[in-house]
């Protein structure tokens, strides 16, 4: 009977290409879409998010995207001109998210886990929906999310690079 080749000296080999590969896919995202993407900075990690500025899409949020199409540690930025009480539900979504709540310096002062998903828009009053709470800006990540089991209220988020998006004041 003929072993089959090393395949940890193959995945070995494979492994480090693919991450850079997965890594250069991010870092490209922000690099052609800046006033879609960016990277935030969390006291022990960096979060890939899309900055959800227009009405469309923050009507949309993460509905209708499937969980493999999402990839667990990237999120999504609602960005706010101003404070104001936010309250989200969840029709359509595929995945549990933790809802971040930040001041207008992008320091937590609320967490809301495990919303659970909801695959449909009826019946209405069975979908779940979020507490609301008085802050400026939400960060949705998946509460499976290793990044979002990390953060914690008081933690202060910033962004990678030295200019805020022009689209946050």
């Amino acid at each position: 009977m003929k072993m089959m080749p090393h395949l940890s000296f193959k995945l070995n080999r494979i492994l480090p290409f693919l991450l850079l590969t997965l890594l250069a896919a991010c870092q490209d995202k922000v690099a052609k879409d800046p006033q879609n993407w960016a990277w935030l900075d969390a006291p022990q990690d960096k979060i890939l998010v899309k900055l959800a500025i227009d009405l469309e899409t923050q009507v949309k949020g993460l509905s209708g995207i499937r969980d493999a199409d999402w990839p667990d540690d990237q999120g999504l930025l609602f960005v706010y001109d101003e404070d104001d009480g936010h309250g989200f539900w969840m029709p359509d979504t595929y995945f549990d998210l933790d809802l971040i709540y930040l001041d207008k310096d992008f320091k937590i002062i609320d967490i809301e886990r495990k919303l659970p998903h909801f695959i449909g828009r009826y019946p209405e009053d069975r979908i779940p929906r979020a507490r609301v709470v008085w802050s400026r800006h939400v960060l949705e990540l998946k509460a499976k999310s290793e990044v979002s089991k990390r953060l914690k209220v008081g933690d202060q988020l910033r962004f990678r690079s030295p200019q805020l998006p022009p689209q946050i004041k």
